[in-house]
């Protein structure tokens, strides 16, 4: 039986290597990108200006962070008067928004979660697809570590991204490593392993065809043969015509009716 890698997104059909799964991304715009035209909505505006407040008068001045060798400082928001960033005196503490920006200065740019409706910059896609086209180039040339190890490193790039993002995305860039690497596993006799990867690819998109051929596959590797055409079956009720699900349906029957002849 043939194994081929999972090179389409859930939803459409295979057709062998050379097509990939994209996903359009918009320009980059968040930490690290041109600077955003961000439109401020008037109701909204209204709104907060008019939550109760009360004025606080304050002041910018350089201050030590509190435990660090050697001492760093940074411009903190203090009191006006004392010139302290908590202060009983004049009844403000400003403790909670130092410690913000602080953490805003040092953070990574994809932990600062960007605009609403602002495109997530398309580094994180490109290096996910580039994983998994290493995995596939290694997965054809036989080399099945090399291809594992890159199927592994596109999925756990999918798997942390940003949970502000869209999961569909995420689901479907990890849906195709690990379907992927199930393929790899099977090429390698690992069948458990080839399993694993296969239901882990249904439970993420489960009308998706090819994950329950990558489960039918491992299951006749562990000899798991009415399992197998179980599974055939529960794929082709989400596509009743796919090719590849028949044609393995046809061989699982054969491998029945020998074992009912023995």
């Amino acid at each position: 039986m043939a194994h081929e890698n999972c090179n389409h997104g859930p939803g459409e059909h295979h057709h062998g290597h050379g097509h990939d799964h994209g996903h359009s991304h918009g320009p980059p715009g968040g930490p690290g990108g041109p600077p955003m035209d961000i439109q401020v909505d008037p109701a909204m505006q209204l709104l907060l200006d008019s939550l109760p407040h009360t004025p606080k008068p304050f002041a910018l001045a350089e201050m030590p962070i509190p435990n660090t060798q050697p001492p760093i400082t940074q411009v903190m928001v203090v009191c006006l008067e004392h010139k302290s960033p908590a202060c009983e005196q004049c009844n403000v503490n400003f403790t909670g928004l130092n410690y913000m920006h602080q953490f805003l200065r040092a953070a990574p740019p994809e932990a600062i979660p960007p605009p609403p409706n602002v495109q997530p910059p398309p580094q994180r896609a490109e290096q996910i697809k580039a994983a998994k086209e290493a995995g596939n180039t290694a997965f054809k040339a036989g080399n099945i570590p090399v291809a594992v190890q890159n199927y592994s490193r596109s999925a756990d790039m999918a798997l942390s991204r940003p949970p502000w993002e869209l999961a569909a995305v995420s689901r479907d860039e990890t849906a195709i490593a690990l379907c992927n690497r199930s393929a790899a596993f099977a090429l390698a006799g690992a069948w458990a392993n080839a399993l694993a990867d296969a239901e882990a690819v249904i439970a993420l998109k489960r009308p998706w065809t090819k994950g329950h051929f990558r489960r039918a596959r491992a299951l006749v590797g562990l000899n798991r043969i009415e399992e197998a055409r179980d599974a055939i079956v529960d794929g082709l009720q989400f596509e009743p015509d796919d090719k590849e699900l028949n044609n393995f349906l046809q061989e699982v029957d054969v491998k029945l009716a020998e074992q009912d002849k023995a």
